[in-house]
């Protein structure tokens, strides 16, 4: 792999690399590929495949509302209302 591949590929993925990080890239690369073959050669023939994890719950809250008082409620929502009745508010972006 050259350098100009390696440096335009740390751009794409927003990597800050040094030159010695660029020229230790091929090696390592190497590395991965040469253990990655080792595990394709692993014989699994007799292992059962693992469809799902048994005993995983789904752990979200569920979505209502904290204020209970109804005219707390009305209050809150009038504040926040935009056109159309949708709930204004602050950009996260």
């Amino acid at each position: 792999m050259r350098k100009e591949e390696i440096k335009k590929l740390a751009f794409l993925a927003r990597i800050k690399l040094t030159e010695k990080e660029v020229a230790d890239v091929p090696r390592e690369l190497e590395s991965i590929l040469d253990y990655i073959q080792k595990l394709s050669n692993v014989d699994t023939e007799k292992t059962e495949p693992l469809f799902h994890f048994p005993d995983l719950k789904n752990v979200v809250r569920e979505d209502k509302s904290q204020t209970t008082d109804k005219e707390t409620r009305k209050k809150m929502m009038a504040m926040g209302k935009d056109k159309d009745d949708y709930l204004k508010v602050e950009s996260i972006l």
